[in-house]
């Protein structure tokens, strides 16, 4: 089984929290590939059985949390068909709505969002074995 880890990452934090993602894809026996959000394309997502996608977390606790970027590149990936989805996101301080947010976004190109987890910027990959793990159960069932 196949699973897409993609991504945006501009400090490289979630690039790092994607590599763990997919780290913890491979030890449970999938073939895991990562890539940044602008290299997806439609034969990737054919391909995968599940997805993992990640943004790291824009904005000021006061006027709020938002999933960077997404509003650009989230119409730029190929139709999501129903594919089994999973967002993660790395932060600085609370990612509030963010996860809700791009959840929402994907969810509107097609993806069915099967979880959701946020990873600390001092810790960008501490708890993605047990998300990869919850996310996978029902894809291998």
């Amino acid at each position: 089984m196949n699973v897409l880890v993609a991504y945006e990452s501009r400090s490289g934090h979630t690039r790092q929290a994607a590599e763990a993602i997919a780290v913890a894809a491979r030890k449970l026996g999938y073939e895991a590939v990562v890539k940044p959000v602008s290299e997806v394309r439609t034969q990737d997502v054919q391909k995968a059985n599940a997805l993992f996608i990640g943004t790291w977390v824009s904005g000021l606790v006061v006027f709020g949390a938002r999933p960077a970027g997404a509003r650009k590149w989230v119409p730029a990936l190929p139709s999501l068909k129903g594919k089994p989805t999973a967002v993660f996101c790395t932060y600085a301080f609370n990612p509030r709505g963010a996860l809700k947010a791009l959840s929402t976004m994907l969810e509107a190109r097609g993806a069915t969002i099967l979880g959701n987890e946020s990873f600390s910027r001092s810790q960008p990959g501490a708890g993605a074995e047990k998300f990869v793990r919850s996310v996978l159960a029902p894809v291998a069932a």
